[in-house]
């Protein structure tokens, strides 16, 4: 029987504005990022906030966290990557990256990189130590809405707008900087992809509604998962592999099971579009962020 996932906690005007996205740290900390320009920092057990950062000019659109917990960091609309202390709750660095230059980011698994997706197609690599942009693995001129490191460091994926004569999701040799794979089949732009655990398999949501579940290392795409009614905005995957969860515009939350092969829950417990979505160190709790302003947790039954 497929595990049952419930909604444990709301936090209901949790920003001013609109959440565009959430990540979850391996210290238990929930990191979200607003179109109020502000970065707030959660616990994840009780829901209460435990800091607000501020300093970008214009809304939030992307968030991620370190691997060890200790940093987080923010790309916004005023162009400037900055990167926080988690443990003191303060600012660490600003990296002025130029317009468009950095729409959103990720940190590498060993956490000494930021990579970011840009309006000219490239993904832009930048050193979290110097703040210097290191390397670019040039793109194919479509712009890069989303990009992820694969766990074990060797793949840099990004997925862009569509285009009827190329691929919308590429990805890289992040030792070569060369282009290894492509992959074709969504018909719309890709706004969100996630690795899988091992890193073999790279799943691709996208505003043609679908979910595709691609292997990384050989190329090919290996199936299509559909139930949205409306744009995919976010997936995020469990870390045993076993869980797909996804946002749409369509202001609901889908958990899809990978071994069953289906969707095995939708919660709608949203008002508006889901943007971000974001799962535990242990893969038994998630939480999902939408345009209504509201942080919602989910855990197992048994979680």
């Amino acid at each position: 029987m497929p595990t049952q996932f419930l909604t444990s906690l709301t936090k209901e005007d949790a920003h001013e504005d609109g959440i565009w996205s959430v990540a979850w740290s391996s210290k238990n900390a929930l990191v979200t990022g607003s179109l109020d320009a502000t970065v707030k920092v959660w616990d994840t057990d009780s829901g209460e906030l435990k800091g607000t950062l501020t300093g970008h000019q214009l809304g939030v659109n992307s968030v991620d966290t370190n691997a060890d917990g200790t940093l987080a960091v923010s790309t916004s609309l005023d162009s400037q990557i900055r990167i926080w202390d988690l443990e003191n709750i303060k600012q660490h660095k600003v990296i002025d990256a130029g317009a468009v230059q950095a729409w959103t980011a990720k940190f590498s698994p060993d956490g000494k990189h930021i990579a970011t997706g840009s309006s000219s197609g490239d993904i832009n690599q930048f050193s979290v130590e110097s703040g210097e942009k290191v390397q670019t693995f040039e793109g194919r001129g479509k712009f890069s809405m989303c990009v992820a490191y694969s766990p074990n460091g060797e793949y840099i994926a990004c997925g862009t707008e569509a285009s009827p004569d190329s691929a919308t999701v590429l990805l890289f040799d992040v030792a070569t900087g060369k282009l290894r794979n492509t992959f074709k089949g969504h018909a719309m732009t890709v706004r969100s992809l996630a690795f899988s655990s091992d890193s073999s398999k790279l799943m691709t949501g996208s505003d043609d509604k679908r979910i595709m579940i691609h292997d990384a290392v050989h190329g090919n795409t290996i199936r299509t998962l559909s139930g949205h009614s409306a744009w995919v905005l976010s997936v995020a995957v469990s870390s045993d592999g076993v869980h797909v969860a996804s946002g749409s515009s369509d202001s609901k939350v889908k958990l899809w099971d990978l071994v069953a092969d289906q969707c095995i829950d939708t919660m709608d417990g949203h008002s508006d579009q889901v943007w971000g979505l974001a799962w535990n160190k242990q893969g038994n709790k998630f939480a999902s962020v939408s345009d209504d302003k509201a942080i919602k947790f989910y855990s197992t039954t048994s979680a």
